[in-house]
């Protein structure tokens, strides 16, 4: 049976809404798209606060979505917001009003999720994608707030960085400048010039970089306007196919628009002067993409948020099979971040290898599930980063560079939760009272488990010189044996081992033993 579903998108030049008819045989079918210009994020970037004009406009807006998600009896539906609310501090007071008025619960999205998703549409829609990421390929998310650019290379995610330039607040940063230049396109482009540019410098400089992938908030508009100068003035664009532009075609495309200004634009694709207003500083980003690199080609896949939390949601009803293995990119990410600090890479191996043997062989006992899995191994592979910076503090080192790095994939509380795995992975054990502002029982609960876990697998490799293979553990009658093939000393790792067994019985009520197999 096809599911009906709806997707809101509480973005900050707009609000939109698509709804979907999603089943196994048919895959994804969109059904409508509904789309209302507000400008939340001038208020954000400017104010730091979404007035309450606004926020009264977007309760209206969001209550006639809801009427039309039942003329469409819509089974189920997410709604989520991005950089306007999630950097406005006023957000949960807005988030009450919205579940208020219109009963509508709205999630605001980290970064990281928010592009994530993006990808997850990107990958479904894309059949090449996974053709196309085997070379040098940039995806180039322009959103509102911020531009996110991940680097693909040989299939594998290499890096990805969030630079704030997005068109919006690009704008609400330099509109006070505009009367003061005869030239406000070269203003623009000398402002977003020095970002890419360091990008370009710090990431850019061992990879042949052939392809970009644009998505964002503008490009449909960006797609319209090319049919429309297809259509009225007879341009020919250079492309492979209908959404994609090779570096000819798109700077025919971008000179065609610098050629005119924001009423021409907005009468030209019937939208309002507010939407053209920024198609330009769109543009202009993945022009300077083009001028920093060699890329060749633009991929312009058509894509929206709205596609991803649809693209995300079937997935999660087995409803469409994954075109693209994401969570190895999220790995991929993390194992690049451990490079980066000069990790022991033969280490983390090794404790990675035990971590999840005893993840795996304990899953009655624990309760925990795949994603916790996922976040135990990347606790793992950056759980030593910080002694890049100092020997003497290394876990909290640790601690602090994974709050500062952005991992594509985890929101801000799964970040936050490896950062304490990795912190408290040495000495002892916080209380909950000591941590109560960060999470509630039933995570803090969830981390004692994972270190406990953690903690074994890590002291059975501290002279980092992994004495143990072919790990099997054995759980029986509340027996917990766990045993090793080695034939060298171990008397430093079975010190340690029963030091960090005391917290694993603390947490689980049982205490593990270390054998050793000489064979």
């Amino acid at each position: 049976m096809p599911n009906t579903f709806a997707a809101i998108d509480v973005g900050s030049n707009e609000v939109s809404m698509k709804i979907f008819e999603v089943s196994k045989k048919y895959g994804i079918k969109e059904l409508d798209h509904v789309r209302h210009t507000i400008e939340l994020g001038s208020d954000t970037y400017t104010n730091g606060k979404i007035s309450h004009a606004l926020v009264n406009e977007l309760c209206q807006v969001l209550q006639s979505f809801t009427k039309k998600m039942r003329e469409y009896q819509v089974e189920d539906y997410t709604a989520c917001a991005t950089s306007a609310l999630r950097e406005a501090v006023n957000n949960l007071h807005i988030i009450d009003q919205i579940k208020l008025t219109s009963k509508l619960k709205v999630s605001i999205l980290s970064n990281s999720e928010q592009r994530f998703l993006l990808y997850k549409a990107v990958a479904l829609k894309e059949q090449r994608f996974n053709q196309i990421i085997e070379h040098g390929t940039a995806i180039v998310d322009v959103g509102a707030g911020s531009i996110q650019i991940s680097l693909f290379n040989k299939g594998s995610l290499i890096t990805t960085q969030n630079i704030k330039l997005g068109s919006l607040r690009i704008r609400e940063i330099l509109s006070t400048m505009e009367n003061q230049t005869t030239n406000f396109n070269n203003l623009l482009e000398e402002y977003i010039t020095n970002d890419l540019q360091t990008f370009k410098d710090f990431f850019l400089s061992d990879i042949n970089l052939r392809n970009i992938i644009a998505v964002g908030d503008n490009l449909n508009d960006l797609l319209r306007f090319k049919k429309h100068l297809e259509k009225t003035e007879n341009q020919k664009f250079h492309s492979e196919s209908k959404e994609s532009l090779d570096r000819s075609g798109f700077y025919s495309l971008y000179a065609k628009l610098l050629s005119k200004n924001s009423s021409q634009i907005s009468n030209c694709l019937q939208m309002s002067k507010e939407q053209a207003y920024l198609l330009v500083p769109t543009a202009m980003i993945y022009y300077k993409m083009f001028e920093e690199t060699k890329a060749t080609t633009m991929w312009i896949p058509g894509v929206t948020l709205t596609d991803g939390l649809v693209v995300d949601y079937a997935q999660k009803k087995q409803k469409v099979n994954p075109t693209h293995d994401f969570t190895l990119d999220i790995l991929n990410a993390a194992r690049n971040i451990a490079r980066r600090y000069h990790c022991n890479q033969s280490h983390i191996n090794n404790v990675e290898y035990i971590a999840l043997t005893l993840f795996d062989s304990l899953t009655k006992l624990h309760g925990l599930n795949n994603r916790d899995r996922l976040l135990l191994q990347i606790s793992v592979i950056l759980h030593n980063c910080g002694e890049y910076i100092n020997l003497n503090a290394g876990a909290m080192n640790s601690y602090h560079i994974i709050l500062s790095t952005e991992i594509i994939g985890l929101s801000h509380t799964e970040r936050e939760l490896i950062a304490y795995l990795v912190r408290f992975n040495i000495g002892s054990y916080p209380k909950y009272e000591d941590i109560n502002n960060n999470f509630d029982k039933d995570t803090y609960i969830k981390i004692s488990k994972l270190s406990a876990i953690f903690r074994i697998a890590n002291s059975m490799d501290k002279s980092h010189k992994q004495k143990f293979s072919n790990i099997s553990v054995n759980y029986r009658e509340g027996q917990l044996t766990i045993t090793g093939t080695t034939l060298e000393d171990t008397t430093l790792e079975r010190g340690l081992f029963e030091k960090k067994a005391e917290f694993f019985e603390e947490v689980y009520g049982i205490r593990p033993q270390l054998k050793q197999r000489r064979s």
